[in-house]
């Protein structure tokens, strides 16, 4: 399941990483009938396609090198060719596809686990190349940091809670964790992610009723869905915006809720996409938190709800936990973010612009490097 993802998203970006005129149309010929093989299973032949594509790549110096060895390491390891996928997982590594989750938890690595050459790949792998536990600089604050949110009594979320029938989803459910878990299952579950489309307005009414109308939209429109059935529902509730280290050159980043859950007196990660909350030892985590206990690979956290999804979830999210970002204006049905809040690593520099050149995502920024103020209880 992961490597396919690794296929569609590393080796497209890799074949585009060069001007067009250096690229060979016969690598990408090659790549794509590779990738087909892979979707349909036939690994022997996928083999074969593989093959050719490395030695193409190769020759070209192309960057789709390491990820094309990679998938080929793990064709290898699904034919229970033991010995040549680890030893094609290494020139993966030495091609330049360094990354540890990838490796760590691709289900389709999964018959060399025990193989005492592979856990030395890993082990080697984590310490170059692995997650971190972020640090931070509390001397870098806000005294404070205000935030508009919706009266749950507002027009709009009452609209909401009738014409979705929210009430029924949560319907005796007292406890405002289990409500939330609810209610971010019930999320996941209203439409199909699409990685590039979005409804024609970012509030949850609007979001529903095209979903309902056969729309599919990315992981920004979940959030504010979990947010705002949350908000309706009484609930504090915000989005939040997680960002990787190379968020000014690299197109990618995760949006999700944050949900105020007063007896745990936290703000508790909601994933609307994967319809997922993350729990250390039966508490729920927030995102800082999360990204934390990810990086120990802390046997502790568990999948609280969206367990099938658990391991894929966990090799996506990580990579993105980097920076952390809110908006002073959490209100669904208000235009406009207003001041926004960035939560910075001790030492990274500031993010400025978003894949290259939009510097809109971090307009009217505040940046800082503490996270009490940016995880204190709503007002």
């Amino acid at each position: 399941m992961f490597r396919l993802l690794s296929l569609t998203l590393l080796l497209a970006m890799a074949l585009t990483a060069l001007p067009a005129a250096q690229d060979d149309p016969a690598l990408v010929a090659k790549s794509q009938e590779f990738s087909r093989l892979l979707r349909e299973k036939n690994y022997l032949a996928a083999l074969t396609a593989g093959d050719e594509a490395v030695a193409l790549a190769r020759k070209a110096a192309h960057p789709a090198l390491g990820p094309l060895l990679y998938n080929k390491a793990c064709v290898l390891a699904l034919l229970g060719r033991r010995d040549q996928a680890v030893a094609t997982a290494r020139e993966a590594v030495a091609a330049g596809y360094t990354r540890y989750q990838m490796f760590a938890g691709d289900s389709d690595l999964d018959s060399l686990r025990d193989d005492p050459a592979f856990r030395a790949l890993l082990a080697e792998l984590r310490e170059k190349y692995g997650p971190k536990p972020l640090a931070w600089d509390e001397t870098r604050t806000v005294s404070s940091f205000p935030v508009a949110y919706d009266d749950p009594a507002a027009p709009e979320l009452q609209t909401l809670r009738r014409e979705f029938e929210v009430d029924a989803v949560v319907k005796g459910l007292a406890d405002d964790y289990e409500r939330l878990k609810a209610l971010t299952a019930w999320t996941s579950r209203q439409w199909q992610h699409s990685p590039t489309h979005m409804a024609s307005k970012p509030d949850p009414l609007t979001i529903l009723r095209e979903a309902r109308g056969g729309g599919r939209f990315i992981c920004r429109d979940y959030a504010i869905v979990v947010a705002g059935v949350a908000r309706a529902c009484g609930l504090h509730s915000r989005v939040l915006n997680l960002l990787p280290a190379d968020v000014e050159t690299r197109s990618e980043a995760h949006s999700v809720a944050e949900v105020w859950i007063p007896g745990f007196a936290k703000w508790v990660l909601a994933d609307g996409q994967y319809g997922t909350i993350a729990e250390h030892v039966g508490v729920p985590l927030g995102g800082v938190e999360l990204q934390a206990a990810l990086a120990r690979d802390d046997a502790g956290v568990s999948c609280a709800i969206g367990g099938d999804r658990c391991r894929e979830w966990r090799l996506f999210i990580l990579p993105n936990m980097f920076y952390f970002k809110i908006a002073a204006n959490q209100r669904r049905f208000s235009a406009g973010a207003g001041p926004q809040l960035v939560l910075v690593p001790r030492g990274a520099p500031d993010p400025r612009k978003f894949a290259g050149g939009n510097e809109e995502v971090f307009a009217g920024s505040v940046y800082i490097s503490d996270p009490r103020p940016f995880y204190a209880r709503p007002q």
